[in-house]
């Protein structure tokens, strides 16, 4: 029995030996715990990657605004005024009533006070944002819903970072007094995306369009010789900070006016000359009298007295409709289909992966299947629609010597310390139209600009080609009917740099509302240094 119990004894000394060693080591940790430094973190926002110009300059995260992390404290109210008023100093009253710190807009930067650290947040966007259209919009969560924003999205969320403030507190949890708030993330990222837009050029079209007071319609510029957009815009804008607003506009302001399809009137008028050169009719001349008839149906002259005898050059100048309608007839609906398929019309551009334009609509040569119909496409009417990209590429081919361009939108890429990682090249170039035509359309849009229907797009500061359109859009109001204005044309005209296209719904004759837009254009790039 002794012997039983000793054993015993021993055992539960050992097993209350071990009880004591645990207690004491849930104490240990305890303490640390206890008395470890703890904090009490805000996100404030996420940040996403940076998509800038062509020289490297934001177009995103290009401007800042500013937000106050406050601390409870006896003096945080009387600091608190000099950063919020009214009803924000109230709320934010009310808030730290709690005994926890705040994180708040504010709408001025002061220095900071004791109990309130103030510090700028990346705003996503500017209050009047360029290339709104292009560049697109995020969602609430940061995530990429049109444009370069959805397109890019991966990449640009690769770079987010995460706002935060940080207040350190003590072993209860409470903010420790004489410790700033720590910030950390706001700073901008520099990985990104690089786009083909010139930010000084897509501001003087961004102006050009504000200053004609365009309610609907849209401008964009190529680089000729390689189909890089150096600027897109659209009207009516839509501000990225509040979609909301935009989606009960009946102008549509999301909808992107320079990759959609429209009516295209005379601007066509260069594929149909195109079709006939290429095809040996070159010295074709008609005796307009106002008007011509073909399948039973009128085809007027905008000059209803009539030009008189014209060749093509003095046609496309004064941009004669029954001159076309009587040279398509000659060079027949499968030449002409042929020549527009080869200017790229009919199809959807692709100027960045996930970016698709309207495609338009060319018919057929089999829907061309009178003399009616040959006449209407002739002119750029009829079931023709093309995009102002599509017809900006087919000015600028013409401006290249005969050689097209697809347009694109994206350089490459930027990584984490802004160095450029990845180039991509969407440009394909094809010869469509020999030399010897593309020169001769050159020289008649430098006169329709000198002496025919575009002497609005003139300039004495730099010489201007191009073409005006008055496009029927089938559509009435209360005046009659609706008529979309164009103007494509390219400068300077002895050596082609850009080449510009100008679309304004509802905008009447494009001689006197798309010309003057398009002279402002070439004069404010023509002031841009180099």
């Amino acid at each position: 029995m002794r012997r039983r119990a000793a054993i015993l004894f021993a055992g539960l000394l050992i097993i209350f030996t071990g009880l004591g060693a645990r207690i004491y080591s849930l104490s240990e940790n305890e303490i640390a715990v206890n008395y470890s430094e703890s904090a009490f973190s805000v996100d404030v926002q996420t940040v996403k990657g940076t998509i800038y110009d062509c020289d490297m300059k934001p177009l995103t995260n290009e401007k800042a605004y500013f937000y106050a992390a406050v601390k409870p404290s006896e003096n945080v109210m009387t600091e608190l005024k000099n950063f919020v008023d009214g009803d924000e100093y109230e709320n934010a009253a009310e808030r730290l009533e709690n005994g926890n710190p705040i994180v708040i807009p504010i709408d001025k930067y002061e220095n900071s006070a004791s109990s309130i650290t103030a510090f700028p947040v990346t705003q996503r966007y500017s209050e009047n944002q360029l290339a709104c259209h292009i560049i697109g919009y995020i969602d609430s969560q940061g995530r990429g819903i049109s444009g370069i924003e959805k397109a890019y999205d991966e990449k640009l969320s690769s770079g987010m970072k995460t706002v935060s403030v940080r207040f350190r507190t003590d072993a209860r949890g409470r903010i420790m007094n004489g410790c700033e708030a720590e910030i950390s993330g706001n700073e901008i990222p520099k990985s990104g995306v690089i786009l083909t837009i010139d930010k000084e050029i897509q501001s003087a079209v961004e102006n050009a369009l504000d200053n004609a007071e365009i309610e609907c319609g849209c401008a964009l510029v190529l680089e000729v010789g390689s189909g890089a957009i150096k600027a897109c815009a659209s009207r009516p804008v839509f501000d990225p900070n509040n979609i909301a607003e935009s989606l009960s506009d009946e102008n549509s302001p999301l909808i992107n006016r320079a990759f959609s399809a429209y009516n295209t009137g005379s601007v066509f008028k260069s594929v149909i000359a195109s079709a006939a050169l290429e095809n040996g009719i070159d010295d074709f001349t008609f005796d307009c009298t106002g008007s011509v008839d073909f399948s039973s149906v009128t085809f007027n002259c905008h000059k209803k007295d009539g030009h008189s005898v014209l060749n093509l050059e003095q046609a496309l100048m004064y941009s004669c409709n029954t001159f076309f309608a009587s040279l398509g007839q000659l060079v027949g609906s499968e030449k002409i289909v042929d020549m527009a398929s080869n200017f790229g019309f009919g199809e959807s551009d692709y100027p960045a992966d996930g970016i698709a334009t309207a495609s338009g609509n060319l018919p057929s040569a089999n829907e061309l299947d009178s003399a009616a119909a040959i006449a209407n496409i002739s002119f750029g009417q009829g079931a023709l629609t093309a995009t102002p990209l599509q017809i900006c590429a087919m000015t600028a081919t013409i401006a290249d010597g005969g050689v097209y361009c697809e347009p694109y939108l994206v350089i490459g890429e930027a990584d984490e310390n802004g160095v450029k990682t990845e180039y991509r090249r969407y440009s394909e170039k094809k010869q469509v139209i020999s030399k010897e035509t593309a020169d001769f359309l050159c020289e008649a849009l430098r006169k329709t600009v000198t002496d025919g229907s575009g002497k609005k797009a003139g300039s004495e500061m730099v010489e201007v080609s191009g073409k005006t359109a008055t496009a029927q859009t089938g559509r009435f109001d209360d005046d009659g009917e609706i008529f979309n204005a164009w103007f494509s044309g390219f400068f300077p005209s002895d050596s082609p740099r850009y080449a510009v296209t100008i679309m304004i719904e509802d905008g009447g004759e494009g001689a006197s509302s798309a010309a003057p837009v398009f002279r402002e254009i070439a004069e404010s790039i023509v002031l841009i240094p180099d």
